[in-house]
């Protein structure tokens, strides 16, 4: 029981701390916001074939590194996060100790009912990692009967996986958008935090993409 409420101390740390981080994040992104559309309201006023003057340069020119400055705040914030939730692993890595005496007993994987629960385990876990072909071998080596349903979300998980890794959003926010109701229903902010750092990625490429990003 110490374990458990020690480990939990250091969860109830990082939640914490995310949520401090979260509300500051919001804080911080709403007054930017407010900031560039109180720009771009001035320039809508300007003619259209109006020039920038010196002094509008400059204004724009000090947006540009808040939203530099701001982004990189962003950062130093989340990098501190991971600090406080690597504790946490440390905490259990502390309070509980890991018994491997059961995997050296001969009749752990015995029988078929045992073998089959295991090649399904490892069936899982390739398309988890979006090894498809490797777990379609296995099903079929092994007799296991893998249903369409059950392979469709995670080929989807992986191409939102693949798609973020090159920074683009837009599968994450499709995904998002097409299961609102049940992302609602758990009181997730998953598809906020996605217009969020969409928003970011416009505003870091620069004036251009400013109007977009409003």
């Amino acid at each position: 029981m110490e374990a458990c409420i020690a480990v939990e101390r250091e969860i109830d740390k990082v939640l914490t701390k995310f949520g401090g981080i979260n509300d500051h994040a919001d804080r911080v992104l709403l007054d930017l916001t407010n900031h560039i559309e109180s720009l771009k309201n001035e320039l809508n006023e300007c003619p259209p074939d109006h020039e920038l003057t010196a002094a509008q340069v400059v204004i724009m020119k000090q947006c540009m590194n808040k939203v530099k400055e701001t982004v990189q705040r962003l950062a130093s914030d989340h990098r501190d996060l991971h600090s406080t939730v690597s504790k946490v692993g440390k905490a259990i890595d502390r309070n509980f100790v890991s018994d491997f005496a059961s995997t050296s007993r001969e009749d752990v994987f015995a029988g078929s009912e045992k073998a089959m629960l295991l090649n399904q385990v490892i069936c899982q876990h390739f398309y988890r990692q979006g090894m498809l072909d490797i777990a379609q071998e296995l099903a079929q080596d092994a007799g296991l009967k893998t249903e369409d349903s059950v392979k469709e979300p995670f080929t989807e998980l992986n191409r939102i996986l693949d798609s973020l890794k090159q920074r683009d959003l837009k599968p994450a926010l499709e995904w998002a958008v097409a299961h609102r109701e049940a992302l609602q229903s758990q009181n997730s902010i998953l598809e906020f935090k996605l217009h969020q750092l969409q928003f970011i990625g416009l505003l870091q490429q620069g004036v251009m993409s400013q109007n977009e990003a409003i």
